[in-house]
């Protein structure tokens, strides 16, 4: 009599034990690409040999600007006193 609705609660078992795997997967990679992001930052910024302070430094100077002047280098950018907001008319 309730053969119908028992094939339907193992099956919905099933699916939920399935779920609970992707999920668990999906976090998994999540923390892999963060990792991933992580390097990638400290491997550029030891490329251009800049310490985290000036990584903020021109972090700051590019939004300032909108992005990447191409008249001055990464050093200039980074070692200028102050960063102002500058508007453009």
């Amino acid at each position: 009599m309730f053969e119908r609705l028992d094939r339907y609660k193992a099956e919905l078992a099933k699916a939920r034990e399935r779920k609970a795997e992707i999920d668990a997967r999906v976090r998994a990679l999540e923390k892999k690409c963060q990792e991933e992001e992580k390097t990638a930052v400290h491997d550029m910024m030891k490329a251009a040999d800049i310490t985290p302070e000036e990584l903020q430094k021109l972090i700051a100077y590019t939004r300032t600007k909108g992005n990447m002047p191409g008249d001055k280098s990464v050093g200039e950018i980074v070692n200028e006193e102050e960063i102002t907001d500058e508007t453009e008319d």
